[in-house]
Order: structure tokens, then C-alpha cells, then sequence
């Protein structure tokens, strides 16, 4: 089995979810988006069972970023036709997933949504929840585009700064609004890369390092019962 990162700026890359694979047997690969000397082949998506979109700065409702989307819309729409192929969006690629499927994605009303807050699960019987014996857990924020929920789709999780965290389509296509996935050291880079963007917002970052273990106890969880379906 192989999977492929596609990486929207180098320091938002798999973190939690590489060793997760590779633990299951998948072969890992890396599609660097932000290097626009390389040109995605629009057959890309043939050469791997899962494709995972990570997050980044570019913004889905910017139309200046309409030509550099472009191939990774093409990217999500061959996979939705195609019955044995997953994918999975986080921040940035949950958007990009939200507008193939018909979906408005714009600026957040209440500006950057940043830090650890509890994330509701609104569908407790779902697989991907399987494990979980909570009907909330922690994640970590750091976006201010926001998406609907496409019709057909199933919302999963929901947030109380904004509403629309997570969903999924047909059980194969899973887009994740919140970050579960970063290590701590990842967290720390970020505190330093975003700090303009984090100040913007009024987010919990105390306790950062225990706050990441709780909740890297419960992402490997979910993404573990995604990749299992």
C-alpha cells in the first residue's frame, strides 16, 4: 500500500500520522506543493491508495490561488469517482475537498480560530469513533477560512468558536477543519512561524505538551479506524 503527503508549506507536514502508516505497512511519499517548479501529473492520484492534503498558509477563497489550486482540484475529483481510493484533508486540504464537493469556503466571521479547544463528536455510532469513550476530545486550531458541510457529506465534529470541524463523503473522503495530527515539536514551530497570525486570536496554548499527548491518544485512534475501514 503507498500514501502520499501533499505539503502546502514544509512545516505543516504529516507529523502523528507517518509513523501511523508505516506502522500499518504503507509506503510514504511527499508532494511539495509550495515548490512550483515541480508540475503535478494529473494522473498522480493512480500511484497511491491514500492521498492526504495538508495544511498551509494559500487561501481557497482567494481567487488569485485559483490556477495554483487547480490541479489538486482535479486531484480530489478523480478521487471521488473512484470507489478504491481514500483521502484525507486537514486545514487547508479539508477546504480545497469542501470546494470540489460544492461547499462555500470564506473568511471566518470571528477572525483566527487558534490554540487547544474540545471538538464535539456528533456521531457517536460511527466507525472512526470507534474506541472513543467520550462524546468530546481536544484538538488544536490554527486557521481562519472556514467551510460548509457539501450536501451528501456527513458532519462528524463540531467546535463552539466555529462550527463545521470535520466530515466525511461516502466513507472514503475524510476533512478535518482541526489539526489532530501535530507532534509537540511541530506545535513549537508553529508558535514561531505563525506567532503574527496566532496573535490575531485568542486561543489556549498552556500546557502545550500535555495537551498534545491527550490529544495524539485520541487522533491515532480515529485515524487508525479511517485507514482500517
Amino acid at each position: 500500500m503507498r500514501a502520499v503527503f501533499i505539503r502546502f508549506l514544509d512545516c505543516e507536514g504529516p507529523g502523528i500520522l507517518e509513523p501511523l502508516l508505516r506502522s500499518l505497512g504503507y509506503r510514504i511519499s511527499y508532494h511539495n506543493a509550495y515548490d512550483r517548479r515541480i508540475q503535478i501529473l494529473p494522473e498522480f492520484h493512480l500511484n497511491f491508495d491514500l492521498v492526504v492534503m495538508l495544511g498551509g498558509p494559500q487561501s481557497v477563497a482567494d481567487p488569485n490561488f485559483d490556477e495554483f489550486f487547480k490541479p489538486y482540484y482535479q486531484i480530489v475529483e478523480n478521487i471521488i469517482t473512484m470507489g478504491d481510493k481514500k483521502l484525507i484533508g486537514i486545514c487547508l486540504g479539508s477546504q480545497i475537498i469542501a470546494k470540489v464537493l460544492g461547499a462555500d469556503v470564506s473568511l471566518g466571521t470571528k477572525g483566527p480560530e487558534v490554540g487547544f479547544s474540545k471538538v464535539q463528536i456528533l456521531n457517536q455510532s460511527h466507525p472512526i469513533f470507534k474506541g472513543i469513550n467520550a462524546d468530546s476530545f481536544l484538538a488544536f486550531h490554527l486557521h481562519e477560512d472556514v467551510f460548509g458541510i457539501p450536501v451528501g457529506a456527513e458532519h462528524l465534529l463540531a467546535g463552539e468558536f466555529y462550527a463545521n470541524q470535520m466530515f466525511s463523503y461516502k466513507n472514503r473522503i475524510f476533512a478535518f477543519q482541526t489539526h489532530l495530527e501535530p507532534t509537540l515539536p511541530m506545535l513549537n514551530v508553529w508558535l514561531d512561524f505563525h506567532k503574527e497570525f496566532i496573535k490575531k486570536g485568542k486561543g489556549d496554548f498552556t500546557d502545550l505538551a500535555n495537551k498534545q499527548r491527550e490529544m495524539t491518544e485520541t487522533a491515532n485512534t480515529i485515524f487508525k479506524n479511517i485507514i482500517n475501514l
